[in-house]
């Protein structure tokens, strides 16, 4: 079976320095696209897509452009949750003392809000505990138990966390609390002592749900909690909750924590942006409006407008002003806190943008050839902001990198950021004799370690990429900057008369875009550029109008950021010659005329 992209005998890199992978027209896939087209009425590239995505039939297709919540898979095949709902049934028919702890990131703090908000309409006023990444770091301990039971905890419901909390877990046991955890993190061994733990990475777990964030667990919670006091008679005596109003806060979540948005959350996140879009969450509409994006309902709108500021109070401050934005029930209440945060967002940009400068220049004098791993640190770099500037060091130098603050204990504390086909995660683990704690997955890690070990781990992270890349001898022959190149996936190929805003509308019903079904890139051939003007504050960016070799169609687009890299000089200078463009288009109208925005990520001249 030929795959769905080609593979050239030999590798020419684009102005960026990626290697772009073309579709492969002799791919069964492809032939399977146009069958769709003709089956479906979609545009042929746009049935392309779908095919290469694995929605080769006529009904999958349809499932993935119309998603259901009645497709939603049955939270009872969620291991533990049969014990999880009696047991805060019980709670709240005998109106016990329920807690909830979370974690502090935007999945942790939408997860409380979420489950807080539902019981808030059964008039149960739950008590909420967030720690402080700071001062007392990442998930439940035994001195929060002791402050949870002192103000009478009897059920304690953890969101977002619990799974590898053994020794808080065992205390609030030896206190007699009850303790419920939902999760979606990995479990580290033994599972602790709790009444139910519901987590779709368990061993024995067998629902498939393994891509829901700690928000859709607690979500799903909740839909079985629904049914069974519906079926118990709970609802003739107390206001059922409508859960599709919450599903909002899981949209959020689910795209903030970086899911895969395939299956249950593709249909979660679809119908959390459609509940988005009423505004009823007063605290999200404050929060858009501060953040000018009202009228941008998408996931990268969620993605980079407000799930970032959402961040900011739990990365520099605390996350409590982050929750009592969700909690809030009307402007009043609400803007306050989404002016906090979004001022939390300013002064957060701003620490990130000290600390990337000073980041940049000490990669610049310890990058060589032979570097694999940037492992970088400064003793006043905020370890609630190194994950963010190591990401852009990583797409700077496209070399894995870590980087790395001070905590309040001394201790180096810092995040990691991966580049396609090195494993950060299994490099970090190699190392492991150098740290006191750490770990990861592929693409990101964290590890805290003493300062004299700096150099150690260095050395050893390093070590253990080189043996990752050693073992990759198909590309033996190829030089370092070709074998480390980014991969970027051209979706389908047209030219500037093919792009039409028919053919954008029918991409974007392929929305939301996210992890696992990213947003399509065309390959638009036969590009000409006509005008090219650099705008913005620090006019890095370049306008321009493309047209295709007969000139008679033109087409306005953008590149940002392109007078920051290669690309830009590229564009600005191509003196009429024929470029193949790496685009993102969407239509729009103006005046009621059809209009396409393209986005331009790359270009090429070799193809």
């Amino acid at each position: 079976m030929q795959p769905a992209f080609a593979q050239p005998a030999t590798i020419k890199l684009s102005a960026l320095g990626q290697r772009w992978h073309m579709p492969n027209p002799a791919s069964s896939a492809y032939r399977l696209g146009a069958a769709l087209a003709q089956a479906t009425g979609l545009p042929a590239p746009t049935a392309a897509i779908l095919a290469a995505r694995g929605y080769t039939e006529g009904p999958l297709a349809t499932a993935f452009l119309a998603p259901n919540l009645k497709a939603l898979p049955n939270p009872a095949t969620l291991v533990g949750m049969p014990a999880a709902v009696a047991r805060l049934a019980a709670a709240l028919t005998t109106n016990e003392t329920i807690a909830i702890f979370g974690d502090y990131d935007v999945d942790g703090t939408c997860a409380t809000a979420i489950l807080t908000r539902y019981l808030r309409q059964l008039g149960v006023q739950p008590l909420l505990y967030i720690p402080d990444r700071l001062t007392e770091g990442y998930g439940p301990t035994p001195a929060a138990m002791e402050a949870l039971h002192k103000q009478g905890t009897q059920l304690l419901i953890t969101v977002d966390t619990g799974t590898t909390a053994h020794a808080a877990l065992a205390r609030a046991a030896a206190l007699g609390m009850d303790v419920l955890v939902t999760d979606h993190h990995q479990p580290e061994g033994a599972l602790p002592p709790a009444v139910a733990i519901l987590n779709p990475h368990r061993a024995d777990d067998t629902s498939e749900l393994q891509n829901l964030c700690g928000s859709g667990v607690v979500f799903y919670l909740l839909m079985a909690l629904n049914k069974h006091l519906r079926e118990s008679g709970f609802f003739q005596t107390h206001n059922e909750p409508n859960l599709i109003h919450l599903l909002d806060l899981v949209a959020l979540a689910t795209v903030a924590d970086v899911m895969q948005l395939t299956g249950t959350n593709r249909i979660l996140v679809a119908r959390g942006l459609q509940q988005l879009a009423t505004w009823q969450h007063r605290g999200l509409a404050a929060l858009a409006s501060v953040a000018g994006v009202k009228d941008d309902i998408s996931a990268m709108s969620l993605g980079f407008s407000l799930a970032p500021r959402l961040n900011a109070a739990g990365r520099i401050d605390s996350a409590q002003a982050a929750l009592n934005l969700l909690l809030a029930e009307d402007d009043a209440s609400a803007y306050p806190f989404a002016e906090t945060l979004n001022t939390l967002n300013q002064q957060r940009q701003g620490m990130e943008k000290t600390i990337l400068a000073q980041a940049r220049q000490q990669a610049e004098e310890a990058f060589t050839e032979d570097t694999l791993a940037l492992v970088l640190h400064h003793e006043s770099w905020h370890p609630g902001i190194v994950g963010i500037v190591a990401a852009r060091i990583k797409e700077q130098f496209n070399r894995p990198t870590f980087i790395l603050g001070t905590d309040s204990n001394g201790h180096l504390k810092g995040s990691g950021r991966s580049i396609h086909g090195l494993n950060l995660g299994a490099a970090v683990q190699a190392a492991k004799a150098t740290f006191l704690s750490g770990g990861g997955h592929a693409m990101a890690a964290g590890v805290t370690l003493e300062g004299p070990n700096l150099a150690a781990f260095r050395l050893q992270l390093n070590q253990a990429l080189h043996q990752q890349l050693a073992a990759r001898t198909e590309e033996a022959h190829l030089p370092l900057s070709h074998r480390l190149a980014p991969h970027l996936t051209i979706d389908a190929t047209t030219n500037p008369a093919g792009l039409t805003p028919i053919l954008c509308a029918a991409m974007q019903q392929l929305a939301p875009f996210g992890p696992g079904n990213p947003e399509p890139v065309l390959a638009l051939s036969g590009a000409r550029i006509t005008y090219a003007r650099p705008v913005g504050a620090a006019q890095e960016h370049l306008k321009l109008r493309l047209s295709c070799p007969t000139g008679q169609t033109n087409l306005d687009a953008i590149c940002f950021g392109a007078m920051n890299s290669p690309l830009g000089p590229l564009l600005a200078n191509s003196n009429g010659r024929a470029l193949t463009l790496a685009i993102t288009a969407k239509p729009r109208t103006f005046n009621g005329k059809p209009l396409i925005d393209v986005h331009v990520k790359d270009a090429h001249e070799n193809l």
